[in-house]
């Protein structure tokens, strides 16, 4: 902070350069921050897309092309913020990793997960 004068970074390469500043975090603070069309892509969220559109390429969803493309392309042109949070919860609460509530899920109609 003392480098910057007191600013946060507003560049995504600076913003990546802190410590502890991840593809995850960084995307969160262009987010909430900035308001940028950024996916909040977590493991709830790669789940959902997985199950809905198909399997991700890599294990690593941070380095997946598909995914990564798959994730910036469902997002809404407004109302960035609420959709990573519905999507997220979707992912907790509905489309959870054990015991997914597909009876309950509007989705499941069209989902590929068996």
């Amino acid at each position: 902070m003392a480098r910057r004068n007191g600013r946060f970074p507003t560049k995504r390469e600076e913003i990546e350069s802190l410590p502890g500043i991840g593809q995850y975090i960084a995307n969160a603070i262009e987010v909430f921050c900035s308001n940028k069309r950024r996916p909040l892509l977590d493991v709830n969220m790669a789940r959902v897309l997985e199950r809905y559109f198909g399997p991700r390429k890599l294990a690593d969803i941070r380095y997946d092309p598909y995914l990564q493309k798959l994730a910036h392309d469902v997002l809404p042109r407004k109302k960035i913020k609420e959709f990573n949070w519905a999507i997220l919860d979707f992912g907790a609460l509905v489309c959870k990793a054990r015991n997914p509530a597909c009876n309950n899920c509007s989705l499941a109609k069209k989902c590929k997960f068996p």
